[in-house]
C-alpha cells in the first residue's frame, strides 16, 4: 500500500489537556494505544481494530478517521472534524 493511500482528512482530539492532530492511520494507531485516556470502551476496540484492517487493506483510511471519531465520542473527548 502507497503511503498517501493511508491518509485521511485531518481530526483534532483533546487528548491529555492538549489538541492532537491526527491525519493517517499510524497517527491514529498511536493516539489509541499510547495516549488515549481510557483502556476501556468498545469503541476503541473497534478503532484499533479498524486500524490493524487498515494496515492489511481490509478497511479505507476514511474507515479509520470514522472509528476515531466514534471512539472519542465515547470516551467525551473534545474532538473536530
Amino acid at each position: 500500500m502507497e503511503r498517501d493511500r493511508r491518509i485521511f482528512r485531518p481530526v483534532r482530539i483533546l487528548v491529555a489537556g492538549k489538541y492532537k492532530t491526527v491525519h493517517t492511520v499510524m497517527g491514529a494507531g498511536k493516539l489509541l494505544l499510547n495516549q488515549w485516556p481510557r483502556e476501556d470502551g468498545p469503541a476503541r476496540h473497534k478503532a484499533q481494530m479498524t486500524v490493524l484492517d487498515a494496515f492489511n487493506e481490509e478497511k479505507s483510511p476514511e474507515e479509520v478517521r470514522q472509528a476515531l471519531l466514534i471512539a472519542a465520542a465515547e470516551a467525551n473527548l473534545d474532538h473536530s472534524n
